[in-house]
């Protein structure tokens, strides 16, 4: 049976850069740990490409705070951004045996939204698939293979 665990909540922005300083000045109140560990980074997706930041929370099964902002100015994510303003785009659970965990959502019954799991075409090691929003009230639910941290860097995590 696969662990699976919390790993991050993912924030949708306009301003990456903002987005940083801001949530530096609140990490660095609530929990300044958080900060000492930025992981950048970039990719396309399904024909987006993004910008993203992660505060590392130093625990490794901890939850961190991803914040991503879409990397070309006419993308389908400023239309969204235009409509619903910035918002957490999705909660992500990473799994020991991914695969494993996503054919557990399809027995279940769970929707998934893609048919083929996707991955950033920088790291194609790192495979994900989302519950949708309307099953989860708002929400995506991302499901990813685990990764860990190396310096300000997403690396293979050795025990995929």
């Amino acid at each position: 049976m696969p662990s699976v665990h919390i790993d991050h909540i993912a924030m949708c922005v306009r301003d990456l850069d903002r987005a940083i300083a801001d949530w530096g000045d609140i990490l660095n109140v609530l929990t300044p740990d958080m900060t000492a560990n930025l992981t950048r980074g970039n990719g396309a997706s399904d024909g987006t490409a993004m910008d993203w930041a992660t505060y590392q929370n130093p625990d490794p099964t901890g939850v961190s705070i991803q914040i991503w902002a879409p990397a070309t100015a006419d993308s389908w994510v400023h239309k969204v951004l235009d409509k619903r303003g910035e918002f957490v785009h999705h909660i992500a659970f990473l799994s020991t045996d991914f695969g494993h965990t996503v054919q557990q959502c399809r027995e279940a019954g769970l929707p998934l939204v893609l048919d083929e799991n996707s991955s950033p075409d920088t790291m194609p090691w790192l495979q994900w698939n989302f519950i949708p929003e309307d099953k989860c009230h708002g929400v995506l639910i991302e499901l990813a293979t685990r990764y860990q941290v190396g310096g300000d860097r997403w690396l293979p995590h050795p025990g995929n």
